[in-house]
């Protein structure tokens, strides 16, 4: 237990208002409650004190909030995962006020070690972040024009037109001029609209650029085949350089790609990946595991895919999420270790392998 020699403050926040408790040191619980524009903000601050301890779940205003806190006030902080803070969203009683107060409570109860906490990025990881979300947004949008550009040849019953076949400009403007009539003009508005948005994707991924621009990290990453630009930028952003993780081990947890678990007595259950984490990060290490896997580069981590998938009988799924894992925790060795890649081939992979051939003949 946390003995503390401030008050425990606990921010819950809503769309536009915020209810605040704060436990005294002899036990008193008082609350308030306001908006969260900018002037609601700082009238909260001027309540706090910098011997104070903050609880606020993680979410853009809660990050937003830490910040100013900090900078403002001068008090500690702890920004917790709302997803892995069961004590609030199991509860029968839940309303802003109890959610405010339980916050209070676990800062109170426990250390930053004990608590499901999660690390304010810095201004270059945060930079990061927000051009990676645009970026996401804009693809997004340009697959669903391209969709509505696809279904306009399926009502037109041009069905040999597939939607991997207008990828290209080039070969979206051969396409369309096999329509007439309305369906040729809702096309062309298709297309400007693409060529729109692909402007725009363009733009952003110069942003991007300059943004990562000498970045070792970024640099060192690239070097493994398979990652490319935006996995990179992506992992330092959410990931780090790794100070932030304790072991390897940590990292497979925090991008998502471990099993849950289900213990009961001596029974033990593995049941599908916990999908903690940022989703664009997990879809970009299991697309670059794929990559890495077909690549003649290389090493340990495509030797171990190909053992699960051939003497194993895995499916490629789950063998591919595990080399996704594996493909996390070697970038954050390389960046812990500063090292560079090395394609090396795996010894205990090999050795398995004949043991099973030997025990197959």
């Amino acid at each position: 237990m946390k003995d503390c020699e401030g008050r425990n403050v606990g921010i819950d926040l809503g769309k536009r208002t915020h209810e605040t408790k704060i436990i005294w040191k002899d036990g008193k619980v008082t609350g308030t409650n306001g908006k969260t524009s900018p002037e609601g903000r700082k009238k909260l601050y001027a309540l706090l004190r910098a011997s104070d301890r903050v609880a606020i779940e993680v979410c853009s205003l809660g990050m937003v909030m830490a910040k100013e806190i900090k900078e403002q006030v001068g008090c500690d902080v702890v920004l917790l995962n709302p997803s892995q803070v069961a004590l609030i969203y199991r509860s029968v009683k839940k309303n802003d006020k109890e959610d405010a107060l339980k916050l209070a409570r676990l800062v109170q109860k426990y250390t930053d070690d004990e608590l499901p906490t999660v690390e304010l990025p810095t201004e270059h990881e945060e930079s990061i972040r927000q051009i990676l979300t645009e970026l996401r947004q804009l693809k997004n949008d340009r697959t669903k024009e391209i969709n509505r550009l696809h279904a306009v040849f399926l009502e037109c019953g041009i069905t040999e037109i597939k939607r991997k076949d207008l990828a290209t400009k080039e070969n979206r403007d051969r396409s369309i001029k096999i329509l007439k009539g309305f369906a040729l003009k809702q096309a062309e508005r298709t297309l400007r609209r693409i060529g729109q948005i692909e402007e725009q994707i363009d733009e952003v991924e110069t942003e991007l650029d300059k943004e990562i621009e000498g970045d070792k990290n970024v640099e060192a990453l690239m070097g493994i085949p398979g990652v490319g630009k935006q996995l990179a930028a992506s992992y330092i952003a959410f990931i780090g350089d790794g100070s932030r993780y304790r072991n390897v081990s940590t990292v497979g947890a925090a991008v998502g790609l471990v099993p849950k678990l289900d213990m009961s007595s001596t029974k033990l259950r593995l049941g599908h990946i916990t999908k903690c984490g940022n989703s664009n990060l997990r879809s970009l290490l299991i697309l670059a595991a794929w990559s890495h896997v077909r690549s003649k580069k290389g090493g340990a981590i495509k030797d171990k895919f190909l053992y699960m998938t051939g003497t194993q009988s895995k499916s490629k799924k789950i063998a591919i999420v595990a080399t996704a894992r594996k493909l996390a925790e070697l970038m954050y060795t390389l960046l812990k270790t500063g090292t560079s890649y090395e394609k090396r081939a795996s010894a205990a992979v090999d050795k398995l392998a004949d043991e099973a051939l030997c025990l197959a003949s």
